[in-house]
């Protein structure tokens, strides 16, 4: 295992809309200790990256150029998610919209070599959203295709563990639904992705469910909270047990990296950002001792 972080660490700035792009974010976390990336595109659904224009590909050749120069990495990749928790969209174009910045992503994902590309999960709300079936149908209407366009380009789909919102249920929340989404597909380009956060607001015991989805959890969003709400903190800045997740990691011989998916506040000036990656980067050296 080894110590990694999103690409939106550095992304938004200081009382603007402004944002900074891939490559210098890129610079920015290898400067900070990190040598691995998650490629975060979750803001293409606002139109607010390089990925958005007709030159797409060609900004993903270049980060992947930038990458090798700097010895970096890329496992993961965080393309856009579906809004709410039914994912839909009210207008026609909106769909196409979404689909056509999915289907980049994924292509994006496979130029960079990522590995496994997290996808949200979405909930049946009109025939009965608490049924297993009826989610597990919906949910391969929504994503069948993704997931083909995925392993066409040798891209694993993880899906990501949900938490309840607005006082409703998700599908995608606890380990058991999760574990009937990964086998329905019965491929090894399918698994879920671990998000601690998550799971620390859903169950009482946020480490029973990683032992029970076990070799299924093939990519991790790493963040820390106080089991309410969700506050990406940095590890042992709330209220899980770190010592017992790494060791359930390797008792369940996970074979991925630990990703961040912390918030390096919106309203920190951008200086102070680069000091707030360097400790990061340090929690996660000692993150990873626990498991040796």
């Amino acid at each position: 295992m080894r110590i990694a972080t999103m690409t939106s660490l550095f992304r938004e700035q200081r009382g603007s809309g402004e944002y900074i792009g891939y490559i210098e974010s890129m610079r920015r976390c290898k400067e900070a200790g990190f040598d691995v990336l998650d490629l975060n595109m979750c803001a293409m659904l606002h139109n607010k990256t390089e990925f958005n224009g007709d030159d797409w590909m060609e900004h993903a050749h270049k980060i992947r150029e930038e990458a090798e120069k700097l010895g970096i990495e890329f496992v993961q990749s965080h393309p856009p998610y579906r809004p709410g928790m039914q994912g839909s969209f009210e207008t026609v174009e909106g769909e196409e919209f979404f689909k056509e910045i999915t289907s980049r992503s994924i292509i994006i994902s496979s130029i960079l070599g990522v590995k496994w590309a997290v996808l949200h999960p979405v909930t049946e709300c009109e025939k009965s959203e608490y049924n297993l079936e009826d989610n597990l149908k919906y949910n391969h209407q929504i994503f069948d295709e993704t997931v083909d366009l995925a392993i066409k380009n040798n891209v694993g789909i993880a899906f990501e563990n949900m938490a309840d919102r607005d006082n409703r249920r998700r599908f995608g929340t606890t380990a058991s639904e999760l574990i009937a989404l990964v086998d329905s597909y019965n491929s090894p380009y399918v698994g879920v992705c671990w998000d601690t956060g998550h799971g620390n607001r859903v169950y009482n015991d946020p480490v029973q469910p990683m032992l029970e989805l076990g070799h299924r959890i093939k990519a991790l969003h790493i963040n820390d909270n106080h089991g309410k709400t969700d506050e990406h903190l940095l590890p042992f800045m709330g209220n899980l047990d770190w010592e017992r997740i790494m060791k359930v990691l390797k008792e369940i011989g996970y074979e991925g990296d630990l990703v961040y998916e912390i918030r390096n506040n919106n309203a920190m000036p951008d200086s102070l950002k680069d000091l707030t990656a360097e400790y990061a980067a340090k929690v996660g050296k000692y993150l990873l001792s626990l498991c040796q």
